[in-house]
Parts: structure tokens; C-alpha cells; sequence
């Protein structure tokens, strides 16, 4: 089975979520940024899943990316996740990048929450990132648990062969 991950990053934390959901997949595996996404044939997996942060802004690209193969992805076994507040609505975190449609016929969703580097991004990015973390009594970490409920429910997909 052939998995394609395409992932949104501004600040890499979504990036950094989608290798530890490759690791953690067992097939095929490619991790595909949406800066490369555009000149990729999604007929040639078997398997698609989409990744955004959402904590931030989520890039115009990925969306119109949505949108221009939103056929092709109804008609794939497909997987969503987001970066994001794990204390904020999931669904109103995924309703800002992916169609309801999209959303609905989705083996799973998941919020894997998100990191911080204000090291990352353009000056805009950088601030708001500083901002967070002094407004803050905890710094947001990746929650891997989630990453790895995720990954266990695609291989079990994987294993019964869903294509």
C-alpha cells in the first residue's frame, strides 16, 4: 500500500507531526509539502492523508489544493489531522481548512495539537508565536499519543487491505 501525507506547515510543527506519523505507519510512505504537492499525481496512492496547522494561518495553497482535487480525494480513502489548541472545538478547527464533505467521508480525524519555535516563520509568525508563549503558563507540545491512535488506526486500515 502506497500512503502520500501532504502537510501545510508555516512553522514546521505540522511538518514535524507528519514524519512521526510516517515512522509510525506501516506501508509505504511519502511525505509530500504543499509547496511540491501541485506536481503530484494522487492517482498513484492508495491511501491520501492531509495535515494543517491551524493554531496560525492556514496557507491559501492548501486550500486551493483542497479545492482543485477535492474528486479525487472523495473518491480515495483519505485521513485528516490538524495542529491546533487540543482545548479548542476540533470540528471547527477542521471545518477551517477542509469541506464538510471531505470531513465526513474521512476514515479519521484527529487534533495532535502543536509546538512552538519562535526561531520559525516570517517576522508576523515569529510574533505571534512570542506572544503565545509569554501569554502562557505551559508551553503546547505535540501530543503523541494522538499521533500514535492515528497511526494505529491506519494500519489496522492497512491490514484489511482498504483501498
Amino acid at each position: 500500500m502506497k500512503i502520500a501525507i501532504i502537510y501545510s506547515t508555516l512553522t514546521e510543527d505540522t511538518k514535524k507531526s507528519a514524519k512521526l506519523l510516517k515512522d509510525l505507519i506501516n506501508a509505504e510512505v511519502v511525505l509530500i509539502s504543499i509547496k511540491n504537492a501541485k506536481d503530484v499525481c494522487l492517482l498513484k496512492y492508495n491511501f491520501i492523508i492531509l495535515g494543517a496547522s491551524t493554531y496560525n494561518k492556514v496557507q491559501n495553497s492548501f486550500k486551493m489544493y483542497i479545492s482543485r482535487n477535492i474528486k479525487i480525494l472523495l473518491e480515495k480513502p483519505h485521513a485528516l489531522y490538524v495542529n491546533n489548541d487540543e482545548n479548542l472545538d476540533m470540528k471547527a478547527n477542521l471545518n477551517k481548512v477542509f469541506t464538510t464533505e471531505l470531513i465526513e467521508y474521512s476514515f479519521i480525524c484527529s487534533n495532535f495539537g502543536y509546538e512552538i519555535n519562535t526561531n520559525i516563520g516570517n517576522f508576523i509568525e515569529r510574533r505571534k508565536s512570542k506572544k503565545i508563549i509569554e501569554n502562557s503558563d505551559k508551553l503546547p507540545t505535540l501530543n503523541k499519543n494522538k499521533i500514535e491512535e492515528f497511526a494505529k488506526i491506519i494500519n489496522e486500515l492497512i491490514e484489511k487491505r482498504v483501498d
